[in-house]
């Protein structure tokens, strides 16, 4: 199975994604037109309704992160201390 191939153009949401992530992470449950709308309030003229997709696909990524993280709970990179039996 090949790679999947990565990004083929910049980021156009790079200088809002911080903003975004914040809004989502306050009101999850906001739809891409209305982050969208929001994002063009905050930044007249930057962030055209063609972006409306592209904002979609990065809300259903960071939904399914966080389904996961409710689900399975976070990940620890580091293994769980073990703890040995004293003997008696």
């Amino acid at each position: 199975m090949k790679a999947k191939r990565g990004r083929r153009r910049p980021d156009p949401l790079v200088k809002a994604t911080a903003d975004l992530r914040n809004w989502f992470e306050a009101e999850p449950w906001r739809t891409g037109s209305e982050l969208l709308s929001r994002l063009q309030a905050e930044y007249p003229g930057d962030y055209p309704d063609k972006l409306l997709r592209t904002l979609q696909r990065r809300l259903k990524v960071w939904r399914s992160e966080q389904a996961d993280a409710l689900l399975f709970g976070t990940l620890n990179k580091e293994p769980p201390i073990q703890q040995n039996a004293r003997p008696h």
